[in-house]
């Protein structure tokens, strides 16, 4: 088996590549995700199941042909990674941050992602108080079945073992069946709440209905509220007038985009490990607090690359936002439109919302083992039933909870 371990160091590179890309994407903006969460634009859900289509018959190929991969698919314990999936979901709707945005939001200088981040830190701290309580063993070890994927289980860091009767062929052939139904979704999938087509619909026959050219201009005001001014011809022009236009030269950006964090996910498990960002926020926790708790320890020991790759990440984001898309906001106070329609433009009621979101979601994060970095991207590509149930329990506790709250 061809394996390869790659220094630290190199979660820098990788986190800058994730995180100018999602900045492009819009990720760093948190009414991106609340519009999500509202279920009136669905190019976050898009873009990820792309992701999952292109990268995992890649990286499950590769393995049937001999090529190594450092595999981490999460383990199932249904009761923890349930519950934490809902608190994630709550946390997500109301913050309009999943972890690794909060990263990339800072370096889009925003100002709601400074309260955002020390919600979350104290997210992680409690979950990390929790863990060696009676209360945080039951969630880990009850109905835990291990580290589960269709058509295999993970037995070692390199070994995914197929069910009996299986191959890894058969596994590659299951990644292609589980790529082309999650395309199909995504086919077929309207972006946009009251419109027609997908992102790959409307590229592929070349048209949009006036709903959807006006929610495309309307995207197009929110990514660039505050940032900073740019000219005609420019790159920043193109990337951010995408949303605006029909036939714009960069009408394949948002699903190229979507292709290349797959693959990016697919060259850092060849290098190291998966992509993840919460544990970033634990062992910031248990540096800062609580260095001598059980779970503290268990992060110090088994902390990859994550610091490095969340650096990059908001190094990445700032690049972009600066040089590419121009969002750069500069830390002024500037609000997601939706939040400013439901509750106005006091920030310290954002701060409330912000702080109190990030740390719900860090919360349930910590407590499933894994965010939307190392649950749901990473863990869809390698076919993880624990992405899965999480990404279920967030969607739908995401769902209930923006119609509560944003009405």
């Amino acid at each position: 088996m061809i394996t390869f371990t790659a220094p630290m160091w190199v979660g820098l590179l990788i986190g800058f590549v994730i995180g100018g890309a999602a900045e492009a994407w819009g990720i760093s903006n948190p009414e991106t995700l609340i519009r999500l969460a509202k279920w009136e634009d669905r190019l976050f859900l898009d873009c990820i199941l792309i992701g999952f289509a292109v990268a995992t018959p890649i990286i499950f190929g590769l393995y049937a042909v001999g090529v190594g991969f450092h595999w981490s698919p999460k383990p199932l314990y249904i009761i923890g990674v349930g519950l934490g999936g809902i608190l994630f979901g709550v946390g997500l709707a109301i913050s309009g941050y999943f972890p690794g945005s909060i990263w990339m939001a800072l370096g889009e200088g925003r100002r709601d992602a400074i309260y955002a981040i020390v919600g979350a830190i104290l997210g992680a701290a409690t979950w990390t108080v929790i863990y060696q309580t009676p209360v945080g063993s039951w969630l880990v070890n009850t109905l835990n079945f291990g580290s589960l994927v269709l058509g295999g289980k993970k037995v070692s860091p390199y070994v995914i073992q197929p069910l009996d009767g299986l191959t890894k062929f058969d596994m590659f052939i299951i990644s292609l069946i589980y790529a082309a139904v999650l395309f199909t979704i995504v086919y077929y999938m309207p972006r946009y709440k009251g419109g027609f087509r997908s992102c790959i619909r409307a590229n592929v026959e070349k048209r949009m209905s006036p709903i959807e050219v006006k929610k495309h201009i309307d995207t197009a005001a929110y990514l660039t509220d505050g940032g900073l001014s740019y000219g005609e011809g420019t790159i920043a022009k193109k990337v951010n007038e995408y949303y605006a236009t029909e036939d714009n030269v960069t009408r394949w950006f948002m699903i190229s985009v979507a292709g290349l964090v797959g693959l990016t996910v697919v060259l850092e498990m060849f290098l190291h490990q998966i992509f993840g960002e919460s544990t970033t926020m634990s062992w910031i926790a248990g540096q800062l607090f609580l260095p001598d708790f059980k779970y503290s320890q268990i992060v110090f020991k088994g902390i990859g690359w994550e610091p490095f790759s969340d650096i990059g990440t908001l190094m990445g984001a700032f690049f972009a936002s600066v040089f590419i898309t121009r969002r750069f906001t500069s830390f002024r106070n500037v609000i997601p439109p939706s939040w400013v329609a439901r509750f106005g433009n006091n920030q310290a009621v954002r701060f409330v919302g912000s702080f109190g979101g990030a740390y719900l979601m860090l919360l349930g994060a910590r407590m499933a083992g894994g965010c939307a970095s190392g649950h749901i991207l990473s863990g869809g590509i390698q076919m993880a039933l624990s992405g899965w149930e999480f990404a279920f329990a967030v969607f739908a506790s995401m769902l209930l909870t923006a119609r509560l709250l944003y009405r």
